[in-house]
């Protein structure tokens, strides 16, 4: 049984627990040795006793003394607070207070005079002295308060007084922040860091990936409390996901604690502002007093909710498109939100919905149309939602922000929508927008069977859906039939959609494989505008048609210059900001591709995994090549199984929306790894699967059909060199050379060079082999082509080695043909390293056999602090300390305290050689 502490232990106690060491705040902690006082000013949950924890560890290391005093412990009364004083200070030295007792006299000077005792104690003490003040915002008594403003103004130069509170300091600093005596730590300095947030989270939940713990951050905005909260509910859950992981703020986990630290610190009137706030996801104080009804007035609102900005309930927003500028608009922390939404569902009826009404009035008037729709539709009058959506569309489509328009009509439903035409066509845009594409085939299919239904500038906007939804699917044969209708706007058409025409003609040019007009396209016809300004981040802007510009040369394979455009592009819109949005995302998705032939597809898929995330590409070339890179990835790593299960997800998805052309390219990639894999048999029925898709799409012209026909010969190609089938693939590889010499995309003959010179080789004709290596070479240096060389078939690097040997090679040639080389070395390393071990910097194998104190006082012994030393650290008394240290002993079968050090030594330094072996 564990002994009861002995009473009068300085040093906090606290419950068992892994601190996390916040570097940043402790080096401000420590600061100049000239510093006087620290304060900490933050409302409860923000973590000023854990940081004032883990900094008396560093403290007690550096043989400084430490009194540690919690007014919320002490009983009310003068007398109490000078005797829980002294008796902290006595903790470090009996000596200090001892003066201070024998002068103690009850007069106007008594607290003065027992101030300058202990100063003096102090004083002559000579080491650091630092007194920790908890709970300060709990002295009521004059007294007290003189007392602590008197121990900093009298300090001797090993004096640091610390004050934590949740308030307010009810007292005046005789020393100026500016003079850097005072530091001072708000609710903004204690918030974790997303980082700090990602590490505290590790420890509590070693199995949590990186982005779910950023989703909580996101959730919590690093408030301590809350995120000790959201750990134990992702904890309690177990087998059942918590709502928080997917950033859903489910106030169930957080309610008690905002009850019970929060509310009671606010007032009835602030209360009642902020649960009527909360059925909007922002407000300025105008429309506060709108919401709150007769008796409150925008002054009154702004007095009452500004000082909840300090408290870190409330946070300034950033102003976008829909918020006023003569406003002053804030949002709500996500949680408390959430907590205060349950308390407003509980108000009567017709309470809520007079506040939607309101809220829907208030957000029309100025202009917010997305917020003005979600209230109306809470409000239960459709009618008007549906007014309201129409009009906020027409006027944000106009304006060029695509995005915007999605966004509003995703919140109608079928019984909004109704038969409105206009309403109908906007849900078409959304429908494409969310890859629901038998919805939007239905939408355009319907919409033009009412010609009278929409005047004719909607109508051009309908043939613009119409071409983007040919787009998507791949149909150019759609795409060329509207294209007298694309080519023809009335002059209602407004400026944005008369700005899509050049991107989308510019799309059909590319894929007819008529590269210089689609260049020219973008080059010599004007710019888009809208009301004189440039339109640059949307799929109809600029910077979208430069991009088609740079895969244009992509698909020639001029991969240098393609290159040289997608950085261009993409500083642009990055430099540009959120407004350039979709232009920065189709761009990285298109560098995907530059960086897999330049530096191999493990490189490519760290990009395309920390940067996009999903294979959910813009355009369907997008989709195709991130598909394609994350199965070399794979393959490049050795792991052929989850290459061929990669695969088949991606097809299922390439079905089921009917992108016929990225299947067929998908099949081939699939049939590759199946004859690497040696199983001929799977590799036939890819082969067939081919065959039949190819039957699908008979006597197609040119356009992106017509090249299934080419990968299906491609396929045909690789299958007869598995099956030794030597005359008739160089006639099939010259024919599908020279076919694709004709369509300008010249990437493709490199490789299928390198197929003819394996054929050659095995036909014994060596140096017709090293001719067309050589040829392979100088096509793929021209271009910036390294791993579709190397990608050409499982004999290639071998082949290629032989160019190396020709008696005066072109010393270009042999470098590239190092580079080449020293690539393929790089994924075969890959492929040989063992997989990292997520490992967190806190973690320690061994202490996994010991309780959490066990484990914080078996750390202790490494710092070879006495016992003494580590019950002050941990507010522990000796005995507790004492009976923890022998339950370490019988655990990890240790004869005493240096055994115990030794072994931890052992443990981390097995730790940080494990550590280092996965980094290289």
């Amino acid at each position: 049984m564990q002994p009861a502490p002995i009473p009068g232990t300085p040093a906090l106690r606290t419950r068992s627990r892994r601190l996390l060491v916040r570097q940043g705040l402790l080096e401000r902690l420590d600061g100049p040795d000239t510093r006087r006082c620290v304060v900490l000013r933050a409302p409860a949950g923000f973590g000023k006793s854990s940081l004032l924890l883990t900094w008396q560890r560093e403290l007690v290391s550096s043989d400084a003394g430490i009194a540690w005093l919690r007014l919320a412990d002490l009983p009310e009364g003068d007398l109490h607070f000078m005797t829980g004083l002294m008796s902290a200070l006595a903790g470090i030295d009996t000596a200090i207070p001892r003066q201070a007792m024998a002068h103690a006299v009850p007069d106007a000077l008594s607290t003065e005079r027992l101030v300058i005792a202990l100063v003096r104690g102090i004083a002559a003490h000579g080491r650091r002295v630092v007194l920790i003040v908890d709970d300060v915002q709990c002295a009521q008594s004059g007294n007290v308060l003189h007392a602590l403003q008197l121990l900093v103004e009298y300090a001797p130069p090993n004096l640091l007084c610390v004050f934590a509170s949740q308030d307010e300091l009810p007292m005046t600093l005789a020393h100026s922040p500016a003079s850097k005596t005072v530091l001072e730590l708000r609710n903004d300095d204690l918030r974790f860091s997303l980082p700090e947030s990602i590490d505290y989270l590790g420890m509590r939940l070693p199995h949590l990936d990186e982005r779910a713990a950023a989703t909580i951050h996101r959730l919590t905005e690093g408030w301590p409390a809350l995120l000790r909260l959201a750990s134990a509910d992702v904890r309690r859950r177990r087998g059942v996901q918590s709502p928080l992981l997917h950033g859903v703020p489910d106030p169930e986990p957080f309610a008690a604690y905002f009850h019970a630290h929060v509310f009671p610190r606010l007032s009835e009137t602030q209360l009642r502002l902020l649960t009527c706030c909360a059925a909007t996801t922002r407000f300025s104080a105008p429309l506060c007093a709108d919401l709150a009804g007769d008796g409150y007035t925008p002054a009154l609102c702004a007095e009452l909710l500004e000082p909840l900005v300090r408290e870190g309930l409330l946070s300034l927003v950033v102003e976008t498109s829909e918020t006023a500028t003569h406003e002053r608009w804030w949002h709500m922390h996500p949680l408390l939100r959430s907590v205060l939404l349950v308390r407003f569902a509980a108000w009567p009826e017709a309470s809520r919905l007079r506040v939607h009404a309101t809220a829907c009035h208030a957000f029309a008037t100025r202009g917010m149309h997305h917020q003005a729709v979600r209230h109306a539709l809470a409000a239960n009058n459709h009618e008007t939602a549906g007014r309201l959506a129409e009009r906020g569309a027409e006027a944000l489509f106009t304006r060029g922000k695509m995005s915007e328009v999605i966004a509003l009509l995703r919140q109608l439903d079928a019984r909004t929508v109704g038969d409105n035409a206009n309403l109908g066509l906007w849900i078409g845009w959304v429908e494409l927008a969310d890859y629901r594409l038998d919805d939007c085939a239905r939408s355009i299919e319907r919409l033009r069977a009412r010609p009278g239904a929409l005047d004719p500038a909607m109508r051009y906007r309908l043939t613009l859906l119409g071409c983007l939804f040919a787009i998507r699917n791949d149909d150019d044969d759609a795409l060329s039939w509207l294209l007298p209708e694309l080519l023809a706007p009335p002059p209602a058409a407004d400026e944005f959609a008369v700005a899509g025409r050049r991107n989308v003609l510019t799309w059909l040019h590319l894929h007819r494989g008529e590269f210089e007009e689609a260049r020219r396209i973008q080059r010599d016809e004007p710019a888009p505008r809208i009301d004189g300004e440039p339109v640059a981040g949307t799929l109809f802007g600029s910077l979208v048609g430069q991009c088609l510009v740079g895969l244009s040369y992509a698909i020639e394979g001029q991969m240098h210059r393609a290159e040289r455009i997608y950085r261009q592009v993409l500083d642009e819109a990055q430099e540009r900001g959120a407004r350039c949005g979709e232009a920065a995302r189709l761009t990285a998705q298109l560098l995907v591709e530059v960086l897999y032939e330049q530096q191999g597809p493990l490189v490519a898929a760290r990009f395309m995994q920390e940067q996009l995330g999903t294979h959910d590409g813009l355009i369907p070339d997008t989709t195709l090549r991130m598909i394609i890179v994350a199965n070399r990835a794979q393959q490049a790593a050795g792991r052929q199984r989850e290459a061929l299960e990669h695969l088949a997800q991606a097809g299922c998805f390439l079905r089921r929306y009917g992108m016929d052309r990225a299947l067929a390219c998908v099949l081939l990639e699939q049939l590759g790894v199946q004859l690497a894999n040696g199983d001929a048999g799977a590799a036939r029925e890819s082969l067939q699967e081919l065959e039949a898709l190819h039957a699908r799409h008979p006597a197609v012209g040119h356009g992106t059909l017509r090249r299934i026909a080419d990968v299906v010969e491609r396929a045909r190609i690789r299958m007869a060199m598995h099956d030794g089938d030597q005359p008739s693939m160089l006639e099939r590889i010259e024919n599908l050379s020279r076919h694709y010499e004709k369509l300008g995309q010249v990437g493709l003959v490199a490789a299928l060079q390198l197929q003819a010179a394996e054929v050659e080789r095995r036909l014994g004709r060596a140096e017709a082999s090293r001719a067309r290596v050589c040829a392979a070479l100088r096509l793929g240096h021209r271009l910036g082509l390294l791993q579709t060389l190397l990608g050409a078939h499982d004999n290639v690097l071998p082949l290629i080695r032989t160019a190396a040997s020709i008696p005066n090679l072109d010393p270009v040639l042999g470098f590239f043909i190092e580079r080449i080389e020293a690539q393929a070395r790089s994924q075969l390393d890959a492929r040989t390293e063992p997989a990292p071990v997520p490992r967190l910097r806190d973690d320690r194998r061994l202490t996994r056999l010991l309780t959490l104190r066990e484990a914080e006082i078996a750390e202790l012994l490494l710092q070879s602090l006495p016992n003494k030393k580590i019950a002050l650290t941990l507010g522990l008394s000796l005995d507790t300390v004492k009976w923890h240290l022998k339950n370490i002993y019988l655990k990890l079968d240790a004869h005493g305290r240096s055994a115990v050090a030794e072994r931890m030594r052992r443990e981390l330094a097995r730790n940080d050689e494990g550590s280092g072996a996965g980094g290289k």
